[in-house]
């Protein structure tokens, strides 16, 4: 007490002991009081305005609570038809590449057989071009069989453009097919992370109020579903593609099948009336060697008879000419040309034309002769040439490879021309 002066209100004391007026003493428990009394109203307000944010609090988790659940089953509904969406793409686009590996195979295969028709051909030409240098002629199957090696040359080329444009179309589908499988991985992954969200509870933890992680999210909410669709519509339309260049690649592979079936006939049959006309002017060739042999067995008849009959004049003339020169010695009184003399003269003449005349014959007989022999050479000739053309012509139209088939029918399931692109695209809108 002897520390504490009074003091007014003013702060100033009564006297050195410290007595303050009365009035500065009730004064202080006043305001105590009003003090005490503000404090009580404050902790008042603050109790009922903590009721109150705990009430909107269990209300706002309610509420949320409510969102959040409504929301995550919204988005597990519509990412489980995205999903489907995407299984059912997938399965379609795993369907059109097996059918465009197929197509694809079919076309190596469809090369390879013109390969090894065009060898083939090319071996047939050559082997018709030994011909003797007599046959040598641009005949009928040697122009069909150059149109044969145009159409598999064509056929050739023809499947190696529908191989290329084959490729790239199976290589636009596995691409989208990698997308698709991608963000079928990531809706999946989607789904287990939203079901593993909705089945949480709250639990307490000590790190309620810490700060929350950086969000990994970059894409909009419009966007998430339209990079789907996208890639669905991407996919439908490779799929529309690919089914085009897959029937456009069978109709001209087939096409190409059918002129080579058609050149193949008409070669074989070219080649075939090619060997019955060289039998038919081999056999006119053999028709005319009997009578040219005939006719020379006949002149050689002729040639014995004329030079027997030469044999046979030249005594009677060497005869008449001995007379005719023996009556020119007699002498000159004698040397008359009397009826004898002519006689002689005429006998020898006679003769001696005879023989001339036979003589001629016998020449003309010779070179008739001579010439016959020459034919029937150059037909005996011509006659070895026909069969070494016939021969060959045979051996080129056994050489040609089996018959082309007919065209291939599409109606298996891998090489259907049906696609399922619109029922895809249908899927996708209702989406």
């Amino acid at each position: 007490m002897a520390g504490n002066t009074g003091r007014t209100r003013s702060g100033r004391t009564l006297d050195g002991i410290g007595h303050r007026e009365p009035k500065d003493w009730s004064y202080e428990s006043m305001r105590q009081m009003q003090d005490t009394d503000n404090t009580i109203r404050i902790g008042n307000t603050d109790r009922l305005h903590s009721h109150n944010t705990i009430h909107l609090g269990s209300k706002v988790d309610h509420t949320n609570d409510t969102r959040v659940e409504r929301a995550l089953k919204s988005k597990l509904s519509q990412t489980t038809k995205l999903k489907g969406l995407l299984e059912e793409t997938l399965a379609k686009t795993n369907t059109e590449i097996s059918k465009m590996e197929a197509i694809r195979k079919y076309l190596a295969e469809e090369r390879q057989r013109f390969e090894v028709r065009y060898a083939r051909n090319q071996e047939r030409r050559g082997q018709r071009g030994q011909r003797p240098g007599r046959e040598l002629v641009r005949d009928i199957p040697l122009k069909e069989l150059k149109r044969e090696t145009d159409v598999l040359a064509q056929s050739i080329e023809r499947c190696d453009e529908k191989y290329q444009d084959v490729t790239t179309s199976l290589t636009r589908l596995k691409q989208l097919k990698a997308l698709l499988k991608n963000d079928l991985n990531d809706k999946n992954r989607a789904l287990d992370l939203d079901r593993k969200c909705l089945d949480m509870c709250a639990t307490d933890g000590s790190q309620a109020l810490s700060r929350l992680p950086d969000s990994a999210t970059t894409g909009l909410p419009f966007g998430w579903k339209k990079d789907t669709h996208m890639t669905v519509d991407a996919s439908g339309e490779a799929q529309r593609y690919a089914q085009k260049v897959r029937k456009n690649a069978f109709h001209v592979a087939n096409r190409q099948r059918l002129k080579t079936k058609d050149q193949y006939d008409v070669v074989q049959t070219a080649l075939s009336t090619r060997m019955k006309n060289v039998q038919q002017l081999k056999d006119q060739l053999k028709d005319q060697l009997n009578q040219a042999e005939d006719e020379i067995s006949k002149l050689v008849k002729v040639k014995k008879e004329l030079e027997t009959a030469i044999r046979d004049k030249m005594p009677p003339l060497n005869l008449a000419r001995e007379r005719y020169v023996t009556r020119t010695k007699r002498p000159k009184r004698e040397a008359i040309f009397d009826e004898v003399e002519h006689a002689l003269l005429l006998q020898y003449n006679e003769l001696k034309e005879v023989v001339i005349e036979l003589q001629k014959k016998l020449q003309t007989v010779v070179g008739r002769l001579t010439t016959l022999k020459r034919q029937k050479a150059n037909l005996e000739e011509n006659i070895d040439d026909k069969n070494v053309t016939f021969k060959m012509d045979h051996l080129c139209r056994a050489m040609a490879p089996s018959r082309p088939g007919t065209a291939v029918s599409l109606a298996s399931s891998k090489l259907s021309l049906r696609s399922a692109s619109s029922s895809l695209t249908r899927a996708s809108h209702e989406v």
